[in-house]
């Protein structure tokens, strides 16, 4: 019997629910100070510039045989060296966002003011990876459950905050200039990454020439023009939207009405859950595929003989990540898991016109082709540069200083595994 292969309505969720996670309730104060009333177009600015990387995405996972990601599109592009940079960056990528997402359910959870708080971030990291260590995973109807609840728990807000919206609070004056634009777009970057995550199960997905394309773009488009919604009617029905807090869209609902306030309160913490558990066990598979390929020391590869999971890896992956959350806050994380995508996209994009010209010189591929040539590579390469405009020295610094430990631990790994046993 064949196995049971995803359809175009269960890619579209996957990508969905990667892209609807914490953002959309932690960041709407920071995107009103940075772009005050035309913040609702963060989402919109930063989305124009992420669909073309979208579409590579889609161009290069039709093409492929096997499941895949921008690990494999760049090393297949241009060999082992930038193949693990990349690979090396998306590892370091969802580790950074494992641990963000971690932190603020904490936060969600109300123990943001306590002490016990960087304890409870690292308690939460270590009994999730215990959980997949030995072998318990969500099953598709729980996921699935999880995104039909925060769903329903955002548009819930929007549908209330609309009926009270004042759109007098919309537009204005921009607080920050161009600069606040740039700064508002890059932050816009964290809520809306997921999407990348649809093309990796394509050698598992029915017509992948038609479907992972339409679910890359469409759960991109979908998800961004919900947060259009959601930040218009937070804007135009909170006044106190721009005042720093760390659960902003909570405590818009909580103005609204009690009942509300507790649906978006349950319903953010069922999101940032169901996000953190999905990346405890997706994050640790980055560091066993670039073991496998002997970039990575050999043991992050072992498969443990009973649960059948990657332990070391979920060992060494909780271990990181417990690191981060009891180090860094939740903001700090976004901005610095935004560099680290960046340049999985960008590299990505730069690869659709190299793997092409590949093709044509040996057989013809036959899955989706963007259309006109290498404009929206072009584009979606430089557009994905353009947003480190919004960076900090301090966050390149720090993604440069991850990709430089990278290096360190294949260098160190690549001599043991060349050097001759004793």
């Amino acid at each position: 019997m064949a196995a049971r292969r995803l359809g175009l309505v269960d890619v579209i969720a996957i990508g969905v629910n990667a892209i609807v996670g914490s953002g959309v309730f932690s960041l709407p104060d920071d995107m009103q100070r940075s772009m005050g009333g035309f913040s609702p177009l963060s989402y919109l600015l930063c989305a124009l510039v992420l669909i073309p990387v979208a579409l590579c995405f889609a161009e290069l996972s039709s093409q492929s045989d096997k499941n895949g990601g921008p690990y494999i599109y760049a090393r297949r592009a241009f060999g082992a060296r930038v193949g693990f940079i990349v690979g090396w960056a998306c590892y370091l990528n969802a580790f950074i966002s494992f641990a963000a997402n971690a932190t603020q359910f904490i936060e969600f959870a109300g123990l943001g003011q306590s002490a016990l708080f960087r304890p409870a971030v690292i308690s939460t990291v270590v009994a999730l990876g215990a959980i997949n260590y030995v072998g318990i995973r969500p099953g598709a109807f729980v996921v699935n459950l999880m995104t039909v609840g925060k769903l329903v728990a955002i548009i819930a807000f929007a549908a209330v905050a609309l009926m009270s919206l004042d759109p007098s609070r919309l537009g204005g004056a921009l607080p920050h200039g161009t600069a606040g634009v740039a700064n508002g777009v890059y932050l816009a970057l964290f809520p809306l990454q997921g999407f990348e995550v649809v093309p990796v199960p394509a050698g598992e997905t029915d017509n992948p020439r038609r479907n992972v394309p339409i679910a890359t773009v469409g759960s991109l488009v979908f998800a961004a023009l919900l947060f259009v919604v959601v930040q218009t009617a937070i804007v135009g029905a909170y006044p106190m939207v721009a005042a720093d807090s760390a659960t902003p869209l909570v405590d818009a609902a909580r103005y609204l009405g009690p009942t509300l306030g507790l649906l978006v309160l349950v319903g953010s913490i069922v999101s940032v859950g169901g996000f953190t558990a999905g990346s405890a066990l997706g994050t640790p598979r980055y560091g066993q595929a670039m073991a496998e390929d002997g970039e990575l020391p050999a043991a992050m590869g072992r498969v443990h003989p009973r649960y059948g999971t990657p332990h070391v890896a979920i060992i060494v992956t909780t271990l990181l990540t417990a690191i981060l959350g009891a180090l860094f806050t939740y903001r700090e994380l976004v901005t610095f898991s935004n560099v680290t995508v960046v340049f999985q996209y960008a590299v990505t994009c730069i690869a659709v016109p190299v793997l092409r010209r590949r093709a044509t010189e040996g057989e013809k591929a036959s899955g989706f082709r963007v259309p006109f040539g290498l404009v929206i590579p072009a584009i979606g390469a430089i557009g994905s540069l353009s947003l480190l405009y919004g960076a900090d020295w301090k966050e390149l610094g720090l993604a440069a200083g991850g990709i430089a430990l990278g290096f360190a631990v294949r260098t160190i790994s690549t001599r043991v595994v060349s050097s001759p046993s004793s």
